[in-house]
C-alpha cells in the first residue's frame, strides 16, 4: 500500500481511542542535536498534525531529535511515529524517549525499536511504563534503516511524533464496539456507523489541538451518516460522538 496508515493491531482500538494527545502544533519545539534540515523540512513540522509535512535532518551522527514543552505536566505512555513520504531507508529504527521539568536537565524513561517497513505514512504507536509528570518531553531517532539514505546522503526523517497519556474512563468499551469509521484513512469523505440501541446526543470533530472545528448534525441520524471535511487541510482529527451516559473518541486522518 502506497500510503497506508496502519494503527500496530496489538493496541488497535484502545489506544487511538482510550488516549489523550499530549502534543500540538502551537507548542514550543526545539531540535537537539547537530541539524541539517532543508526548507520547509525543520523540526516543528513533525508536530504540525500534517502527514504530508515532515522532519528531514541530514546530520546522521547524533540522530534527529527534538524537545516539546507541553505548557503543563502530563504523563506520557504512548508515542506515534508516522513515516515520512518518501525512501524509506531514512526510517530511524531507534527511538529514546526522556522527560524534564525544568527543560534543561532529562530522564530517559525507554529506549525502543522501530521495526523497517516499506509502506509510506505508516502509522505505528508503542508502548513504554511511565508514572511520572514531565513539563517536557525529548524524543530522539537513531540508526536509519539504510545509513547511506538511499540517495548516498546519510539522513533521517519522520513525518508525524505524537506523545499519549492514559484516559482510562472516557471511552467504554461495549461502547466503542458498537461505533465504526471507515474509511479511514480517507480523502476527507467518511463514513459513521453506530449500532447501539442508545441515541447519539452530539458528535464532533477535534482537531490535533483540541480545537472543536465542526458539529455533526445528528438529529436525523439512522444507524450510519456520511460526513464531509473536503475543505479542512490533510492531517490527523479525532470525531468524539457522544450519548447520555459515554463518550468516545475516534482518530480520522485525512490525506
Amino acid at each position: 500500500m502506497k500510503y497506508a496508515i496502519i494503527i500496530a493491531i496489538q493496541l488497535s482500538c484502545f489506544l487511538v481511542n482510550a488516549q489523550q494527545p499530549l502534543i500540538n502544533s502551537s507548542m514550543s519545539i526545539t531540535s537537539i542535536g547537530i541539524v541539517d534540515s532543508p526548507f520547509g523540512e525543520e523540526v516543528d513540522k513533525i508536530i504540525d498534525g500534517d502527514i504530508n509535512t515532515k522532519f528531514l535532518d541530514f546530520e546522521f551522527s547524533d540522530g534527529m531529535g527534538f524537545i516539546v514543552d507541553l505548557n503543563g505536566s502530563s504523563v506520557a505512555n504512548y508515542i506515534e511515529i508516522i513515516t515520512a513520504n518518501d525512501f524509506e531507508v531514512r526510517d530511524p529504527m531507534n527511538f529514546e524517549v526522556s522527560g524534564s521539568n525544568d527543560g534543561t536537565t532529562f530522564t530517559s524513561i525507554y529506549n525502543g525499536e522501530i521495526p523497517c517497513v516499506t509502506d509510506r505514512l505508516f502509522s505505528r504507536i508503542f508502548p513504554f511504563p511511565n508514572n511520572e509528570f514531565y513539563s517536557f518531553y525529548r524524543v530522539n531517532y537513531t540508526n536509519a534503516c539504510d545509513p547511506s539514505g538511499g540517495i548516498g546522503i546519510p539522513s533521517i526523517q519522520i513525518a508525524e511524533t505524537q506523545l499519549y497519556e492514559e484516559t482510562l474512563g472516557l471511552n467504554n468499551s461495549a461502547f466503542l464496539n458498537k461505533i465504526d469509521i471507515f474509511p479511514n484513512p480517507n480523502y476527507g469523505t467518511f463514513y459513521l456507523k453506530y449500532t447501539g440501541k442508545e441515541p447519539l446526543t452530539k458528535a464532533l470533530i477535534i482537531d490535533i489541538n483540541g480545537r472543536i472545528i465542526k458539529e455533526i448534525k445528528i438529529n436525523d441520524f439512522q444507524n450510519q451518516k456520511e460526513i464531509r471535511l473536503n475543505n479542512y487541510k490533510t492531517g490527523i482529527y479525532f470525531l468524539q460522538v457522544s450519548t447520555s451516559y459515554n463518550t468516545a473518541n475516534q482518530k480520522v486522518i485525512i490525506y
